[in-house]
């Protein structure tokens, strides 16, 4: 009897009967057994593959994969803490630095440096649902980051410009008194004491002893050096960042090395006093006038109690702060450096 031949039992003839089938039923019979036997490989595949048998290379990039999703877990916190910083000085810029220049504030729309159109992070989506999260949300804090320091960067550097423009028009403004002596005449309608009739008196008179120093009152540029009936021999310094023209009459001489275009510091000495031009005796008449020639009242200029000894003083002093900052710094430097 073949083994492979199957056989039912037929009581009527009392015989085994040979059991014929067909080609369908053998056909899905064997369907049944390769099917079953693929289903069984593939489990067996994939519980090696996440169980049992990792490659060397399969170790090394898991193991690199969760270094990485770690080490953007820190840089996302620490770029959180960077936009609480210059959240900070946002803020400083808003309520300190633009409001003492009076500038306009950056409006919080500005503030926001939104962008628009497609998703620019769509490219994470393909990856992992934690190394997916961890890139967008990074990718979106560091772009918004870079665009808020950007903003801020521009900023600083307007009120930069903007207080360097200041700077140079305090520099500029005509606030020390040329001399250190009284002052006996001041601006306005007054007696001329030599042509004896009512005139308008332009600038204020120092009593000065004559040859005494006379120093320029702000930094400036010297527009001209002259002589003329009225003024004697003067000086015009121009300050053109704080608008205004500062002139010296009656000087008993100007230094040789002073003519125009010279570049001249507040309390520079400018010139010697004198009696040259229409005066009755040794002084320093001192104008204070706008670039085309409309004179001013010097007075409301001068710092109170601001002479060109006082000032000199100050400006001694001030070099040597910014000495000792500056070794200061110079040694904390050296220090860090070893």
């Amino acid at each position: 009897m073949d083994q492979n031949t199957q056989y039912y039992y037929d009581p009527e003839t009392c015989t085994f009967v040979e059991v014929e089938t067909t080609w369908r039923e053998r056909v899905a019979h064997f369907g049944q057994i390769i099917g079953l036997a693929v289903i069984l490989a593939g489990l067996a595949i994939w519980g090696m593959d996440a169980y049992w048998v990792t490659t060397p290379e399969e170790q090394t990039l898991r193991a690199e994969n969760q270094a990485l999703e770690r080490q953007l877990g820190q840089v996302n916190s620490e770029m959180t803490a960077l936009s609480s910083r210059l959240d900070t000085l946002t803020k400083r810029d808003r309520r300190l630095y633009r409001r003492l220049f009076q500038m306009e504030p950056i409006s919080d729309d500005v503030r926001q440096v939104g962008v628009g159109g497609a998703d620019p992070y769509k490219k994470f989506d393909r990856m992992g649902a934690t190394a997916s999260t961890l890139l967008r949300e990074t990718a979106k804090k560091l772009d918004k980051l870079e665009r808020q320091v950007a903003l801020q960067g521009a900023s600083y550097r307007e009120l930069t410009s903007v207080a360097a423009d200041r700077s140079s028009r305090l520099d500029q403004l005509p606030a020390l008194r040329p001399a250190d002596g009284p002052i006996v005449s001041g601006y306005g309608m007054r007696h001329h004491p030599v042509l004896d009739v009512r005139k308008m008196h332009a600038g204020v008179d120092f009593l000065l002893r004559r040859g005494t120093p006379v120093m320029a009152t702000g930094n400036g540029e010297i527009k001209q050096t002259s002589k003329n009936a009225a003024y004697g021999t003067f000086v015009e310094v121009e300050h053109p960042d704080a608008g205004y023209v500062t002139r010296y009459a009656h000087l008993s001489r100007v230094p040789d090395d002073l003519y125009r275009g010279v570049t001249v510091q507040r309390g520079d000495t400018i010139g010697y006093s004198g009696n040259s031009g229409r005066t009755t005796g040794p002084h320093l008449h001192y104008e204070v006038r706008t670039p085309d020639g409309e004179t001013l009242d010097p007075m409301p200029f001068f710092v109170p109690d601001m002479t060109p000894e006082a000032y000199q003083k100050l400006e001694q002093r001030t070099r040597q702060y910014e000495a000792e900052l500056a070794e200061t710094a110079s040694d904390e430097q050296a220090q860090g450096a070893r």
